[in-house]
Parts: structure tokens; C-alpha cells; sequence
């Protein structure tokens, strides 16, 4: 018999998920459909009760086990405290996560319940937006004080913004030596400026990682309820804060959202002034991480797009932060 060729990445069918997975978390499933792959690979998964749920693979060697079960933990915690967020059903064996055999290896499989509400749009008028989502993250933040886990989980530090991801850029970016060189030389500048603030005295605490301005939905109530804590983890609360300025940034509303948002934010938490200054280099560095995890990532998303064209544009946003923030390169 010829062995099985290897894989780095399988797509699950749904229709075994629908027979050996679900009915692990108590659903009868009508219908599964594939919805999404990125990190992971999510299933939309709609109920013979007409419940709909989210079901998601983790990538094999994207998260370890205990990275998982530490956010599944997080999301539990904030449900708990009464945060809104899409929080993950127990399976009959009493834990969040499940595993099965795929071709390249074990993978976690855990359940959500939707986000009740529609995905946020910002518009022409987005501070309204912006400043519930401030209220939120700062109830989320303050329900997250003192959360301990049995499972260890990798940390968001300067190693994880700025270094790793350089070292995964290289192979690539080196390529374009100008591009490369300049890169190079922004991140050595960030990581240089963050240390002497000093980076030491700087909030950590458990951040969700990734509030790109989105990753929640809005019901007609206003009110949010976050999900994907893929990349959350212990961190800098000031890295946190400026994910959501790096994408107003990217979308050209850095100017509305970002003052509505952080001032509501300060309305609900304190936020010490080492920390709000820190929040630029943080945006930044959010920057350098993007770079490095496209990087990370080419055996499952390809390098084709990793070329002049990729890193040229990223490179003159570097140049442009630097002017804007005043860092000198």
C-alpha cells in the first residue's frame, strides 16, 4: 500500500464534523458550511434549533494546546464577569477544546456561540462607534484583572512584536535590500525608544491582541460583543490599545476614531501617562508584527505576494510613521 503523502495543512469536511464533532458539543447540526481560513479554519455552523454557532480548527502548529486552552479559559473568565463576548460551549467530556486525528497531526476543535448583531461600520461619522468600543475594551480590561490560567500561553513582549517577527521577514524582505535595511533600522529605532521609556514600568495584563477596530459585532442596542482572541495573551495594555489606532490609522480615520475611543476608554480605566505615550511606538511595532506573520505564515497562505510590491508600500508607511510620530531612523 502507498503511503499517504504529507500535508502541512487539511481542510476538514463538514460533513464529519457534522457527525463526530458537533453532537461531542450537544449540537444537532442542519447545516456546516466552510466559512473561513486564516490563522485557523472556522465553520459556520447553523442548528437543527436554529442556533447558529462557530466552529473552529485550530491550524496544526499555529497554537500549542495549552496556547488554546488558555484563551478558552480568558473567554470563560470574561463570560463569567459578565463581558460580552463568544464565549466557547463545554463538550460532554466537560472541557472547551476537542481534538481529532487530521492527516498532518493533532488540532483542537472548539465551538462558539455567535456574536449576536451586525459587523461595525464605522462610516462618515465613526467617533459614536469608536467611543463604545473604548467603553467596551475598558470593561473588558478591568474584568480581566487578577485572571490566572493552569496553562501556559506565549506572551506579547518585545521579543514577540519586533524580533521574532524581523527574523521571519528576512528571508524575504532581504531581498530588497533598500526595503530590508530600512525595516531593519525602524524596528531597531522602536525597540530602542520602548526600552528607555522604560518599557519595564508599562501596564501588562491580559490583552485581547488583536482589536483591529473590529473583531466584535453591534446589536441595535449599541452594545459589543467581542470574539477571536487568537492572538491574545499577557502583554502590554498600551500594544492593546494601539492595535485599534493602527487600523483607524490604516483607514485613514486615526484623526476621529482614535480620540473618541481613547477618551472613553479613559473614562471607564485609568491609563497612566508613561502608557498613553508609549501607545505610537506600540503602533509601530504593530507594523513589524503584521510584516513578520505574513511571513510566518507562507506554507499555508504562499509567498507569492511577498514581493517589491508588498514590501515597498509597508516600508513607505514605516517612513511616514516615523515622520508623524517623530522617531528618528
Amino acid at each position: 500500500m502507498t503511503p499517504r503523502f504529507a500535508v502541512d495543512h487539511s481542510i476538514l469536511s463538514p460533513e464529519a464534523l457534522t457527525t463526530e464533532i458537533l453532537p461531542r458539543f450537544g449540537i444537532r447540526a442542519a447545516r456546516v458550511v466552510f466559512f473561513q481560513s486564516g490563522f485557523n479554519d472556522t465553520y459556520r455552523v447553523e442548528s437543527r434549533d436554529g442556533q447558529v454557532y462557530f466552529l473552529r480548527v485550530y491550524r496544526h502548529g499555529w497554537r500549542t494546546r495549552e496556547d488554546a486552552l488558555y484563551e478558552l479559559d480568558v473567554l470563560e473568565a470574561l463570560r463569567e464577569k459578565g463581558i460580552r463576548v463568544a464565549f466557547p460551549l463545554a463538550s460532554r467530556h466537560g472541557g472547551f477544546l476537542e481534538e481529532v486525528a487530521a492527516p498532518e497531526g493533532t488540532r483542537g476543535v472548539a465551538v462558539f456561540v455567535s456574536a449576536p448583531g451586525q459587523e461595525l461600520e464605522y462610516g462618515s461619522d465613526p467617533a459614536p462607534l469608536a467611543r463604545r468600543y473604548g467603553e467596551a475594551v475598558a470593561a473588558m480590561h478591568n474584568a480581566l484583572e487578577g485572571f490566572a490560567s493552569p496553562h501556559p500561553r506565549f506572551v506579547i513582549d518585545l521579543r514577540h512584536l519586533i524580533d521574532e517577527p524581523l527574523e521571519r521577514a528576512e528571508p524575504h524582505a532581504s531581498r530588497w535590500p533598500e526595503n530590508w535595511d530600512y525595516l531593519r533600522r525602524f524596528a531597531a529605532a522602536v525597540r530602542q525608544a520602548l526600552v528607555a521609556l522604560p518599557e519595564a514600568s508599562l501596564e501588562r495584563g491580559v490583552c485581547h491582541g488583536d482589536l483591529q477596530c473590529y473583531h466584535a459585532h453591534v446589536d441595535e442596542a449599541g452594545r459589543l460583543t467581542f470574539f477571536d482572541f487568537d492572538c491574545g495573551g499577557q502583554g502590554f495594555r498600551a500594544y492593546d490599545l494601539a492595535v485599534f489606532r493602527w487600523c483607524a490609522r490604516l483607514q485613514g480615520q486615526e484623526e476621529t476614531r482614535w480620540p473618541a475611543f481613547l477618551s472613553a476608554y479613559r473614562a471607564a480605566r485609568a491609563v497612566s501617562e508613561l502608557d498613553v505615550s508609549a501607545i505610537p511606538l506600540f503602533v509601530c511595532a504593530r507594523h513589524i508584527w503584521h510584516i513578520g506573520v505574513h511571513a510566518q505564515n507562507v506554507s499555508h497562505w504562499g509567498c507569492g505576494d511577498l514581493n517589491a510590491g508588498y514590501y515597498g508600500p509597508r516600508v513607505a508607511a514605516l517612513r511616514a510613521l516615523a515622520n508623524d510620530y517623530r522617531i528618528g531612523v
